[in-house]
This record gives structure tokens, C-alpha cells and sequence, in this order.
């Protein structure tokens, strides 16, 4: 049997019959094995005393030692014991504040572990004891309802368990392998990981201890050495993106950004699928408008920096200068123009319908107050546009040579563009394919958060299938350009 092997059996073991916990154990064995203190935190009936007891089991011929509210006096050789375990609690007691302060300095390796009914931040705090944890394992506060059922049906799985003696870690054993585990290289990949999230709780005021940094980096390093690995993945940090971090806040804001970060990191070879996709659409909509459009010269005048047609209509008695981008000329796709004050008119919808004639509709809200009273700037999400006008555009003359040349040119710069972007859609779409499969084996990794590992993963494949859709736009458009050419030759 491998170690590895070992290990997941071990935890099967520990987690026999305490059902949705096994996230909880594992964070503990974790913290257990590299002999970092760490603290529990769940209501009475969570869970807690049961979970540091499977804990305690984790050591061959275990010497576990509990500590209660009513422990008056620690014993003298701290160092004798496999785990210590102190159970509800409570800062306001000196002498148990007292006590765990010694532990913490005198427990030569034992594993140490704090319970309490009482929120982490208070609790550390007053203590005086938040830096030296390295931890927060938050039990959950009830069971699903399959998960209570299955519980109520087996009640003897969590009552009678026996850890396999084969499967118990004896304490030359835990020795040897905290002298491997040190060994464990961190990873390029890793490092970038955790800089980026130590930036992150700079920004957000986060303080977090360099010994903290160590000790995190630490189970890192034993989570790939109980894989069988000497150096980290980026599965055997997914555990930092979990609420370990104490203070509420502290969780809540790196548990919300560390998807983006890690996703960041696994895509830094292609930053550039991090931000929104190539507007192939908009390409593909001005080929085909030109493709289809005549080469007539059209009356313009320049308006916010580009070629518009004017349009002047009549709303409440209002004339209303609008200015139409000659773009859109013998186009089919609806847009807003812009307003004398140039800006984009949303109350105003215009479409050509492929002719050179404007549709125009309005916002029925401002039928009765025209478009420059105040009480038609705020308009509902769900704004009703109703046919107003349709306006035709002056020719100044049909078939100009020099619209046609103009338009030769276009198509063909926009011909480059596709060509290019086709290639490197082509090459982001084998990126994200070999880094999306490269990365689909370690989900079955020991210690592996399952749902923040397919919840990344779908990120990447979400990205992967958007510029699939990129792509095939992008070919659509190439094969406008054939036909192009095939009419040409007829």
C-alpha cells in the first residue's frame, strides 16, 4: 500500500459515519500531522468534541489529552502527548487563558487544538493567541436532510469506530515525514498564488503573520507529499480559499476573490482570455454590411468625431436634431444615435433594414415631454419603443468610384483582421483545451476541494466555449470573403 493510499484510507476511517464533516477532517488531519494549532468553531451539537476525538485517533497508541472549563492546572510534561485538545473554550477564564498560552510554548510538537461556541475573531482576540493559530475550521450548523436521514439510520457508524491500527501514524513516523515534508518544493505556480493573495490582504488591511505564511505553506507542502509529489500544484493550495482565515471579514473577502486569483495564475501564459472576448459579431456585422450596401455618396457632416447623417424630428412639439453614423447606412441591425449634447440617445431606436431609408422609434415615455425634459431621463429597464418615423437619406451620388475604393480598403483591412484573429483564437482554444484537461487529473488529488476546483474549472471551460463561439463567428466571416471572391470570378 502506498502512503497515499494509506492517507485515504485513514481519512475514510476518520470520517466514517459524521456525515458533510469531510472537508472539516481533512483540514484537521492536515493541521494534526504538521503539528500546527488550529481552532474549531461550531454551535453546541456541531459536532466539535467528536470531531477532536477521530482526530486524537489519527496517533498510534494515542496519548490524547483533553482540557476542559473546570482544568485548573496543566500536567507538567505537555510534551508526553500526541494531541491536546482544548474543549468549550471560554477567554473570560483566566486560568484557561492561561493554560493554553503555556500549551501553545511548551507542547514540543503535540498537536494542539481549541474549541469554542464562540466566534473565532473573539475569541483569539481575547486570548491574545490570533497569531499563533494557524487555522479556522468552522463546523457546519446542521445537516442536509439526506445527510440527517442516512445519520439516523446508521447511528452505529458513529458510535463504534475503530481506526485500523495499520492506518494510525506512530510518532517516529510523523517525525520522519515532517523532516520529508520540508523537503517539498513550492512550485512557480504556487509562490505566484499566494504572492497574489498576500497582496490582496495588504489592500484589504488583512494582517496575516509570516509565521502564518509558513505554516500555510507548510500543509501546502504535506498535501503534496501525501500525493506522492515533490513539488506543489495548484490544487494543494485551494485550501487558502476556504474560510480558515478567522475574522468573518478576512473570509469573506478572500474566499470571494481567490477563484480570480488562482484562475489568473493558471492562465498567465494567456492573460489576455481573462478579459471580455474578441467582438467577432461586430467584425462579421460590418463585412456583411459592406458586402451587401451600394457605393453610394451619401450628405454628411462630421459629429462627435465621425461621418453622420442628420435627421431632424418633431416630438411634442419639439424639433430634435439626431446624428446617425454613417456606418450604419444600409445596415440591418438596431442602434441609438447620437443627440445634439453628443451622446448616445437610448430613448431613440434607428435601423435601416438594409436600405437607405431610417426607421425611427421612440421611448413611449417621452411622447408627451419631448426628449429634452428632465422628466424623461429616468427610464425603466423595461422601456417600450413605438414606430415614430421613417426618414430617407439624401444621395449625393449613386455609384461613386471613390465610396467604392473606400470600401475595398475596409474590406480588406477587415479581411486581415479575421485572418488574424482566426489565428489566435486557434491558439487560445488549444491553451485553454490543454490547460483545462492538464488540470481535469488532479481533482481526484488527496485534499483536493472538489467545489472550488470545479468551480474554477467551469470558469475555464465557460471561457473556452465563449471563444469557440469567437471563433466560428470569426470563420463565418471568412467564408463571406469566399463568397466574395466566387461572385467576383462569375
Amino acid at each position: 500500500m502506498t502512503l497515499t493510499q494509506r492517507i485515504s484510507e485513514l481519512l475514510q476511517a476518520l470520517n466514517n459515519g459524521i456525515p458533510e464533516r469531510e472537508t472539516c477532517i481533512q483540514l484537521g488531519f492536515l493541521a494534526t500531522v504538521t503539528s500546527e494549532p488550529f481552532f474549531i468553531y461550531g454551535r453546541a451539537g456541531s459536532g466539535k468534541t467528536m470531531l477532536t476525538d477521530r482526530l486524537a485517533q489519527t496517533f498510534k497508541a494515542s496519548n490524547h489529552l483533553k482540557i476542559n472549563r473546570h482544568t485548573q492546572q496543566l500536567p507538567e510534561n505537555l510534551g508526553k502527548y500526541d494531541f491536546i485538545a482544548f474543549q468549550d473554550f471560554n477567554p473570560a477564564d483566566d486560568v484557561a487563558k492561561e493554560n493554553i498560552q503555556i500549551a501553545l510554548h511548551n507542547r514540543k510538537g503535540a498537536a494542539l487544538t481549541i474549541s469554542s461556541d464562540q466566534r473565532p475573531e473573539s475569541v483569539l482576540n481575547r486570548a491574545e493567541i490570533a497569531d499563533q493559530i494557524t487555522l479556522t475550521i468552522s463546523l457546519p450548523d446542521s445537516l442536509s436532510p439526506a445527510a440527517l436521514c442516512d445519520l439516523l439510520q446508521n447511528l452505529d457508524r458513529l458510535e463504534n469506530v475503530s481506526i485500523p491500527e495499520a492506518l494510525t501514524v506512530s510518532k517516529e513516523e510523523r517525525k520522519q515525514w515532517c523532516e520529508e515534508i520540508k523537503k517539498v518544493e513550492l512550485s512557480h505556480e504556487t509562490l505566484r498564488v499566494i504572492s497574489h493573495l498576500a497582496e490582496l490582504c495588504d489592500q484589504s488591511d488583512i494582517y496575516v503573520p509570516i509565521r502564518k505564511w509558513l505554516a500555510l505553506a507548510n500543509i501546502a507542502r504535506a498535501i503534496a507529499f501525501f500525493n506522492g509529489r515533490k513539488q506543489t500544484v495548484i490544487t494543494d493550495i485551494l485550501f487558502l480559499g476556504m474560510p480558515i482565515w478567522g475574522k468573518a471579514t478576512s473570509n469573506s473577502t478572500i474566499t470571494e476573490n481567490f477563484p480570480g486569483i488562482v484562475k489568473s495564475v493558471m492562465m498567465s501564459e494567456i492573460p489576455e482570455m481573462l478579459h471580455e472576448p474578441y467582438d467577432a459579431k461586430t467584425l462579421h456585422s460590418k463585412v456583411k454590411t459592406l458586402l451587401h450596401s451600394s457605393n453610394n455618396l451619401y450628405e454628411t457632416k462630421m459629429f462627435n468625431n465621425e461621418p453622420c447623417l442628420s435627421y431632424r424630428i418633431t416630438i411634442a412639439g419639439e424639433p430634435t436634431p439626431l446624428y446617425v453614423p454613417l456606418r450604419y447606412v444600409e445596415s440591418d441591425e438596431d442602434f441609438n444615435p447620437f443627440n445634439e449634447l453628443k451622446q448616445v440617445e437610448t430613448r431613440v431606436r434607428c435601423n435601416y433594414h438594409g436600405t437607405s431609408s431610417c426607421t425611427i422609434s421612440i421611448d413611449s415615455s417621452v411622447k408627451n415631454v419631448g426628449l429634452r425634459s428632465s422628466m424623461s431621463r429616468n427610464l425603466s429597464a423595461t422601456a417600450k419603443f413605438e414606430d415614430f418615423a421613417t426618414l430617407p437619406s439624401y444621395i449625393l451620388k449613386e455609384n461613386d468610384p471613390q465610396v467604392a475604393a473606400e470600401k475595398k480598403v475596409k474590406l480588406e483591412e477587415y479581411k486581415k483582421e479575421a485572418v488574424a484573429q482566426t489565428e489566435k483564437q486557434t491558439k487560445y482554444l488549444f491553451a485553454l483545451r490543454d490547460l483545462y484537461q492538464a488540470n481535469k487529473a488532479l481533482r481526484e488529488n488527496l485534499f483536493c476541494n472538489k467545489q472550488l476546483f470545479d468551480s474554477i474549472q467551469g470558469e475555464v471551460r465557460s471561457i473556452f466555449e465563449a471563444n469557440n463561439v469567437t471563433a466560428n463567428t470569426l470563420k463565418e466571416t471568412l467564408e463571406l470573403f469566399k463568397s466574395l471572391g466566387k461572385t467576383s470570378a462569375t
